[in-house]
């Protein structure tokens, strides 16, 4: 299957030196592994996969329990009984030949000590020191039909390239999720204000209606009436400041409480008299003077602000006795009109109105402003998300087409962004109950228009032409519009990440099928050899033969475990004699247990273990001579 390759060149590789465990199922079990293929070989209930489990547990590469939590808690069910109140200690060589050991019990997290014994603060996968890929029994059949699984797989081929670009979505994914927020907000607020604003014109006609239009005090009438006007805005714009100031003086309030709590309810007599206590007491004395520092600004803030509201106040208050004369004079003005006589609290209930409208039309510019420098800022967001996608697609490209060229039976490609399923499950919620059939129309929806296409046309609330592209009549097509409009849904739909598609294929005579289409046997044919290439990472699989005939373990996984020899270090649980013995192993592990305890039996080359690999993975000397009359060889 796998391409030839008559290169032997060694390349550098991170290694698992030792595993010993303190206690539980394994406990006194201390095992050298050697850097090429180990073999953990013994009985049904023997301990070998618990021993792999225990690597992976005490390197602190269990799977993610929000993506796989079933996986996750089956893993670490299986740990918990068979580590119990035990330790396990595993020694390491990262490929640039530094030596740590990681520790771990039941409950903590993985403790990390460099060569002098010494403990470090880092974290081996995540800070790129050192990793492994394991893959329990039964979870190669599962990658081959799982895409998110194969994206993974193919993303570990560029591991450090492919983590840095995931992290940065991650980071970029919160502030497009807090940039939705703020524009949901401002939406809400800016249909208040547009809805307040609106009333200008129907207030400014009912008003000119109530105006002298004609005789010799017209143009006096009208200017007085303008000028009630101006005063109703000047009291309110006084108003405006008067919220603003309580406004901040309440953020200014909470911000101050919630800095102090958090300093003062974290550092009590424990943590200030621990055996860290120096440290931790400087760390609260220095947030302590920061607190001090925002107190005396906040208190100058708070002392300006009053000074500003009572400065305001006076304002008010000048400004009310100039209203008085001047609203007497007006009135007065009304009185020598008897046209105008009746018609004054309708007219000065207008104007109060009129002013309110007219700041609300200030306001809703301003609001406008600050929507779109958000909204610019989100372009610039959404922009280098889309940089990121297409550097993570091109990530997996190549690793795809090196694939491809490395094995004669597979074929292996990703399609870009071409995994709908997010998008229409997005759309389908959103749909749900409007009167439509959302599965059928999030897959109409999903096949014609991109989730950023969708987004502008909402948002220009553009129904004809959702209408038009997507073939829905036009009722059902403003129910769509409405129900994916609601609550700012566009600005979901906008930034839904749709993956990329792999597809992994194997070729079965003349014809190439698809991973998932295969049969479990096949599944395994097809992953399998692509977890054996070379790579820095150790690689740990149980029972990577299941499922699998003798021929394919020895014309594949076995000219390919000495193909890696020497490039990777390999550690499998096996009951496959062909592996540990053609595979020309270069550490066998023998376990046996007794029910109660597990133990190491024996340890060795093939040649040590020979009589107990014959024993337990051929059937015994007798079924082995047994099956060479056989076969009459």
């Amino acid at each position: 299957m796998q391409k030839s390759n008559s290169s032997t060149r060694q390349h550098a590789h991170h290694r698992v030196v030792r595993l010993r465990v303190t206690g539980g199922f394994l406990g006194g079990v201390d095992i050298e592994l050697a850097d090429g293929l180990n073999c953990f070989i013994g009985g049904r209930g023997a301990g070998k996969t618990t021993a792999l489990e225990f690597l992976r547990y005490g390197l602190g590469l269990m799977p993610d329990a929000k993506a796989s939590p079933q996986r996750f808690k089956a893993l670490d069910s299986l740990v918990q009984a068979n580590l119990r109140g035990g330790r396990l200690n595993i020694e390491l060589k990262t490929k640039a030949e530094m030596l740590y050991t990681a520790r771990r019990a039941v409950g903590e997290s993985v403790e990390v000590l460099n060569e002098q014994g010494v403990a470090v603060p880092v974290t081996l996968d995540r800070d790129h020191i050192f990793s492994a890929d394991v893959f329990s029994q039964n979870q190669i059949e599962e990658i081959a039909s799982n895409p998110n699984a194969q994206l993974d797989l193919l993303d570990r081929f560029q591991e450090q390239a492919s983590t840095t670009i995931s992290r940065e979505l991650a980071q970029l994914d919160q502030e497009l999720q807090r940039s939705n927020d703020l524009l949901r907000r401002l939406d809400e607020e800016m249909d208040a204000l547009r809805a307040k604003a609106s009333e200008a014109s129907a207030i400014e006609e009912r008003l000119r209606g109530l105006m002298a239009v004609a005789g010799p005090d017209a143009e006096r009438m009208n200017s007085a009436h303008g000028a009630q006007a101006l005063r109703a805005r000047e009291q309110h714009l006084f108003q405006i400041a008067l919220d603003t100031l309580a406004r901040l003086a309440t953020s200014i309030a909470e911000a101050e409480a919630g800095f102090a709590a958090s300093i003062r309810d974290q550092f009590d007599e424990a943590v200030r008299t621990g055996e860290n206590g120096d440290i931790l007491r400087s760390l609260e004395s220095e947030l302590s003077s920061l607190q001090a520092a925002v107190g005396q600004a906040l208190d100058s803030i708070r002392s300006s602000s009053r000074s500003t509201e009572s400065a305001i106040r006076r304002w008010v208050t000048a400004l009310e006795e100039r209203h008085a004369v001047q609203g007497a004079a007006y009135r007065d003005l009304l009185e020598q009109s008897k046209e105008e006589g009746g018609r004054a609290a309708e007219r000065a209930s207008l104007q109060a109105s009129l002013a309110a409208s007219q700041a609300a039309a200030i306001e809703l510019r301003a609001k406008e402003r600050q929507r779109g420098d958000v909204t610019s800022a989100r372009r610039a967001l959404t922009n280098r998300v889309s940089e990121l996608r297409d550097d993570r697609y091109l990530l997996r490209k190549r690793v795809a087409e090196r694939l491809t060229q490395q094995f004669t039976a597979l074929r292996v490609s990703v399609a870009q962004a071409a995994d709908l399923q997010a998008y229409r499950e997005l759309l389908a919620a959103r749909l749900k109950g409007v009167g439509v059939k959302q599965g059928m129309a999030a897959e109409r929806i999903s096949e014609v228009l991109l989730p950023a296409e969708l987004a502008a046309l909402l948002a220009a609330n553009d129904v004809r032409a959702i209408e038009d592209r997507c073939g829905f009549e036009a009722e059902r097509a403003r129910k769509i519009v409405d129900a994916l409009r609601a609550d700012g849904g566009a600005y979901d739909i906008e930034i839904v990440d749709i993956e990329d598609r792999p597809c992994i294929e194997l070729r079965d005579g003349e014809q190439y099928k698809e991973s998932p289409r295969l049969s479990t046997g096949q599944r395994c044919t097809t992953i399998l050899p692509i977890l054996l290439v070379q790579n820095e990472r150790p690689l740990l699989i149980d029972q990577p033969e299941d499922n699998l005939d003798n021929a394919f373990v020895y014309d594949t996984i076995v000219t390919a475990l000495r193909a890696v020899k020497g490039s990777r270090q390999v550690i499998l649980v096996t009951h496959n004699p062909n592996i540990p013995v053609l595979g020309e192993a270069e550490r066998v592990f023998v376990f046996a247990s007794d029910g109660q305890n597990a133990r190491v039996q024996s340890s060795g080359t093939v040649d040590d273990c020979k009589d107990l690999i014959e024993r337990i993975l051929e059937g015994g000397r007798e079924a082995f001579l047994e099956r060479k009359t056989r076969y009459g060889h």
